[in-house]
Order: C-alpha cells, then sequence, then structure tokens
C-alpha cells in the first residue's frame, strides 16, 4: 500500500508541475495590461511556495492522526494527502489557466 501512494505521490507532483508550468506559459499570453500581467505571475510565485508550505503542514498534521499506529500508517496517511492535495492545487490552477481570456 505504501508502495502504491508513493506513486500516486510522485504522480501527482507531476501533474501539479505540468499545471503550474501551463499557467505559467499562459499569463504572458494573457490579454490583460502588462502590469497586471506581472503582477499576477509574481503572486503565482509566492502562491506556489505557500502552497509548499501549506502542504507539509497539513499532510504533517494529518499522519498525526493516526496517533500510535504501527508499521507504515504515518507514511501512509502522509502520502495519500500529499497526492490529494496536489491533485486538488493542479485542478485549481487549471481552472485558472481555462479562465484566462488569451490574446488572439
Amino acid at each position: 500500500m505504501r508502495e502504491c501512494l508513493a506513486k500516486k505521490a510522485a504522480d501527482s507532483q507531476k501533474t501539479l508541475k505540468r499545471a503550474e508550468n501551463a499557467l505559467a506559459a499562459a499569463l504572458p499570453r494573457w490579454d490583460e495590461d502588462p502590469k497586471y500581467v506581472g503582477q499576477a505571475k509574481a503572486k503565482l510565485a509566492v502562491s506556489e511556495r505557500a502552497f509548499i508550505k501549506y502542504r507539509q503542514s497539513q499532510c504533517d498534521f494529518a499522519a498525526s492522526l493516526t496517533g500510535g499506529a504501527s508499521g507504515n500508517s504515518h507514511e501512509i496517511k502522509r502520502l495519500a494527502c500529499v497526492a490529494e492535495l496536489n491533485n486538488r492545487r493542479a485542478a485549481q490552477l487549471s481552472d485558472a489557466a481555462a479562465d484566462l481570456a488569451l490574446k488572439q
């Protein structure tokens, strides 16, 4: 089970990276004043760093809820959390990219 979740967490990280790259590539093509494009790029970078910190804290908390469980329980819970949060974040970024009105 742990190996399966480790793969899901790694796959979700790749999915998240693709979504981040797609949004970063879409922003310069956004049909908006360059001032706002620049602001969005900067805020995306801040958001990415904040997400990494949030994911770490949240998944550490989720793992702690296994209490005194034995074996790989803590790591299994943490990996499941990482995969879930990465996939949610990737969906959010994909939605944001899809909502941009791009230049023709």
